[in-house]
C-alpha cells in the first residue's frame, strides 16, 4: 500500500511536492498550491527492471527505463532516464488501483485516468496520407 513521505524538502517553485511509495511503486506528484496535480511521475517494478511513467502539464507523457546507480559502482548518484519500450497502462492501472487506496482520491484518480489514457506518440500520431494512385501506363503503338 503507498504511503505519503511528509519530510520531503520543498523548492519555492510555485509547486508542492509529494512522494508516496511501496515495495513496487514510487510516485512522486506535483501540485500547484490549489492542490491541483500539475505532473507526476511514476515509477514501478523498482526491484526488477525499473520503469517510469512520467506526466506533465508542459511535456505530456514519457515512459522510460530508470537507469538507477545503485548497482553501479563509481557512478554519480542520480538515477537517469533512457528510451525504453512497451507500456502495459491495464497491468499498471489494475496494481496502482489496488495500491493506492491510501491516496486522496483527487490524486489517485487523476493519476489513474491518466495511466489508462497512456498512448505513446507514435500510436496516437494520425496516419499518414495514403499513397497516390499510380500513374495510369502510357499506350504505345
Amino acid at each position: 500500500m503507498l504511503s505519503e513521505v511528509t519530510n520531503l524538502t520543498q523548492h519555492d517553485s510555485g509547486s508542492h511536492r509529494r512522494w508516496f511509495h511501496d515495495d513496487f511503486f514510487d510516485l512522486y506528484v506535483w501540485e500547484n498550491f490549489a492542490g491541483e496535480v500539475q505532473g507526476f511521475q511514476l515509477c514501478y517494478a523498482k526491484a526488477d527492471l525499473q520503469r517510469a511513467l512520467r506526466w506533465s502539464l508542459e511535456g505530456g507523457y514519457n515512459h522510460e527505463a530508470v537507469d538507477a546507480p545503485e548497482d553501479k559502482p563509481g557512478r554519480a548518484m542520480s538515477a537517469i532516464f533512457i528510451a525504453d519500450g512497451v507500456f502495459y497502462p491495464d497491468q499498471i492501472a489494475e496494481k496502482f488501483e489496488i495500491e493506492s487506496k491510501s491516496l486522496r482520491p483527487g490524486v489517485r484518480d487523476f493519476v489513474l485516468e491518466k495511466i489508462k489514457g497512456y498512448a505513446p506518440a507514435a500510436a496516437s500520431a494520425p496516419a499518414p496520407a495514403p499513397a497516390p494512385p499510380p500513374a495510369p501506363e502510357s499506350a504505345s503503338g
